[in-house]
């Protein structure tokens, strides 16, 4: 038996008649011979700790409080019966526990959900095995656990290999292969390398929701980014769609979106749905469905460089499959290509909808220049020469 994080849509009635759909998070019991989820937990009240907080992160941080909780009910060498037998010896056995087995920066955000958690529970007296002073608050405002930070060795650091970026003619062929082997998802794939869409975000768009702005000379693109869910009947899809709820601004470059454009229309032709992507049964395609084709993509694409007489394509298809790279790579390109040509992380930031500058500084510019930088360097690529480099 275990402790599991769960989200679950419910639909929830207003005052004035209206039913929205709605999704949390909260805690269960699973029975691993079984496979039996029980109802839910009373403990799912630790969800509070967090309130503002969306169902897609929220689910992370009490996935870290649950592995903690299994720890403390069944892997414990003295496991406790009741919450209240929890104390900050138990929390500070947890970390040198699993600071052998786990990354620095997962301990170190575990320690972070865990301690809030904890501290919240303690606030309703149902963590007794607390008291006041073992909380402290550091200069930052971080709070910790007194007899817990500092008192263990965290993992080592241990630099990560994610790629992120790409040489853009390898991007054009990337577009080639996936017109014809995933035809299902290069305008998502455009949408993600010109726009700096996220996977979610892309599978979220809707064709009423695609714009082009009437005032401007370069008939600017625009995809409304809002949280949708357009598979409701299915509890784990879109929990969280939009990491900012805005307009994005898509980079347009005419030849190359009229072609995936037409090419996606292909795909949803005769549905009714208002989705931009579907699966191949018509229906609206999840996060799961997206990253499946593009996984598909990327394996064509890394076959097809290895392949090449050219000596470049095959030593960039081997860096390729040597590094750690997924959709989020359509990101890490569009923002290279913004970096590129910008003045301020701030542009970086508003141009990739980020929250915080903090999230665009690995990147380090008026906006109209990057753009038209941008689309005359992409123009060039894709309507001469384009695919000389796997020749």
């Amino acid at each position: 038996m275990k402790f599991r994080a769960c989200i679950v849509k419910f639909y929830k009635t207003h005052s004035d008649g209206t039913i929205t759909l709605k999704r949390t998070v909260v805690i269960k019991l699973y029975d691993e011979d079984s496979h039996i989820l029980s109802a839910v937990q009373p403990i799912s009240i630790v969800r509070l700790a967090w309130p503002s907080v969306k169902p897609g992160s929220l689910q992370t941080y009490m996935t870290r409080f649950v592995r903690f909780l299994n720890y403390a009910y069944f892997g414990a060498e003295t496991p406790v019966q009741e919450i209240s037998e929890i104390t900050p010896n138990t929390v500070l056995l947890y970390f040198q526990s699993i600071s052998a087995t786990s990354g620095r920066e997962y301990v170190r955000l575990s320690e972070n959900c865990v301690t809030q958690a904890l501290f919240y529970l303690w606030k309703i007296n149902i963590c007794t095995g607390f008291k006041e002073s073992d909380f402290i608050y550091n200069r930052t405002g971080s709070l910790y656990i007194k007899d817990v930070h500092n008192c263990f060795a965290l993992p080592r650091q241990v630099p990560r290999q994610r790629l992120h970026d790409m040489d853009l003619t390898v991007v054009t062929l990337m577009f080639d292969i996936a017109c014809r082997y995933t035809p299902r998802i290069v305008l998502g794939l455009y949408f993600q390398i010109f726009g700096g869409l996220r996977k979610s975000e892309v599978v979220s768009c809707r064709y009423s929701g695609l714009h082009f702005n009437p005032d401007s000379a370069e008939n600017a693109l625009f995809v409304d980014v809002y949280d949708v869910d357009l598979r409701p009947e299915l509890k784990s899809a879109f929990i969280d769609t939009a990491k900012i709820n805005r307009k994005q601004k898509i980079i347009y470059i005419r030849s190359m979106y009229t072609q995936f454009y037409e090419i996606n229309k292909e795909q949803t032709a005769g549905n009714i749905s208002d989705a931009i992507f579907l699966n191949a049964n018509g229906k609206p395609m999840t996060e799961d469905s997206y990253y499946y084709y593009f996984t598909k993509l990327k394996k064509i694409l890394i076959d097809t460089l290895k392949s090449s007489n050219n000596f470049d394509a095959q030593m960039y298809g081997i860096f390729l499959s040597n590094n750690n790279w997924a959709t989020h790579i359509g990101r890490g390109i569009y923002s290279n290509l913004v970096a590129e040509n910008a003045d301020t992380v701030a542009q970086i930031a508003r141009a990739r909808g980020d929250h915080s500058l903090d999230s665009s500084l690995p990147y380090l510019c008026n906006t109209k220049k990057i753009e038209d930088q941008i689309t005359s360097a992409l123009e060039s690529i894709y309507s001469s020469h384009r695919f000389a480099f796997t020749e």
